[in-house]
């Protein structure tokens, strides 16, 4: 179970996440590569019979989204890459990978009729880019609450 010091951090990376996203189309590394740091440290302190889960997260969440970066022609940005890599190593590599999976179950529950409204109605069009970090910050709270309620 996720603690306070995971929580109120991981909140407060995603929080400033998506508005500098939804804002400026941007997520500063100022942000996310302290946030990788301090989740890594706190758990190799804290929980050091975790971190390994941990430093995994960030391997396997920053490596597939680097991946799906690579794939998508950079569809994906940096920014993305490197907050998907801060939920890694703030929930270890299995959680990680399921608050992943909601965040794009949640990107595509709801942008995918958006998109269908945009293309019958000819008459609003929708940016190439989505910012991607409101949907990343909704799988993590998504599975936070899952994990503390259920």
């Amino acid at each position: 179970m996720p603690t306070l010091y995971v929580i109120v951090p991981i909140l407060f990376v995603m929080a400033v996440a998506v508005y500098t996203d939804l804002r400026y189309r941007l997520i500063y590394d100022w942000l996310t590569l302290p946030g990788i740091a301090y989740f890594l440290i706190a758990h190799a302190v804290l929980r050091p019979e975790d971190w390994l889960a941990h430093l995994l997260g960030v391997v396997v969440l920053g490596g597939l989204s680097l991946g799906v970066a690579v794939i998508s022609n950079g569809q994906l940005g940096g920014g993305d890459i490197k907050l998907l890599a801060v939920v890694g190593a703030a929930l270890g590599w299995q959680a990680g990978l399921f608050a992943m999976v909601l965040a794009y179950l949640l990107a595509g529950v709801i942008m995918l009729p958006v998109w269908l409204a945009s293309r019958l109605s000819r008459k609003v069009t929708l940016d190439r880019e989505i910012p991607l970090a409101p949907f990343i910050a909704g799988g993590t709270g998504l599975l936070l609450v899952m994990v503390i309620y259920y």
